[in-house]
């Protein structure tokens, strides 16, 4: 949580402190500096995890400068997404078996939902295509705030998921008038999820639809 810290204040308190200050006035660039909500459309790649994507909520804040041709964006977000277990067992408590770790053993086979919130911070280069459309791609960092069991089939969730995980982002922004935004992104998770002691990759890919409004 310490390391969720540092990273908030290394990427919005310079953020706000050049909006502020007079270098915004006299430097040929634009400040940003707004809110953003959407939707996630999320699915965890992995043979214990039922495939397709799945709605969640993304919302949160954004600042950034941009020239002519070229910007920098870093936000700030909170985001729920949805995973939903196959039925196949997680033998998730090293190596001990899957049914051991089950508030019933008989569920050790159920399907069951998970509701996991992140918080994530990307940082992104932002390219002009043409007109408002701006082209982005950079890192995100995803931390894990929780995991909601919404089944009820775990006697413990902490050793399901890892702590975090390191994303790529491509996507698309429309810088439109009057401060509005509206982006679309594809994240790739870059790391493996699986912190249990199953022999099985758990990789991240999520759908992220946003609108925002930017202040300055």
């Amino acid at each position: 949580m310490r390391r969720i810290q540092l990273l908030v204040a290394i990427i919005v308190l310079p953020v706000l402190s050049f909006a502020q200050g007079p270098a915004s006035k006299v430097l040929p660039v634009k400040i940003d500096l707004g809110i953003k909500v959407g939707a996630n459309f999320a699915n965890l790649d992995g043979k214990q995890w039922e495939s397709g994507y799945k709605p969640g909520f993304v919302g949160g804040i954004f600042g950034g400068v941009s020239g002519k041709r070229f910007g920098v964006t870093a936000e700030l977000l909170f985001s729920q997404v949805k995973y939903t277990g196959n039925g196949l067992d997680f033998y998730y408590r090293n190596g001990t078996a899957a049914a051991s770790g089950y508030n019933n053993p008989a569920d050790s086979s159920k399907k069951g939902d998970f509701a996991v919130s992140y918080l994530n911070i990307p940082i992104l280069l932002n390219v002009k295509i043409v007109g408002p459309l701006w082209f982005q791609v950079g890192p995100q960092y995803s931390g894990v705030l929780s995991i909601n069991d919404k089944s009820n089939l775990l006697k413990d969730t902490k050793g399901l998921l890892k702590s975090g995980d390191i994303a790529g982002v491509l996507g698309l922004q429309l810088n439109l008038p009057m401060g509005l935004r509206a982006s679309a992104r594809y994240i790739v998770g870059l790391g493996d999820m699986n912190a249990s002691s199953v022999s099985d990759s758990w990789k991240t890919r999520t759908i992220q639809l946003g609108v925002g409004y930017s202040f300055l």
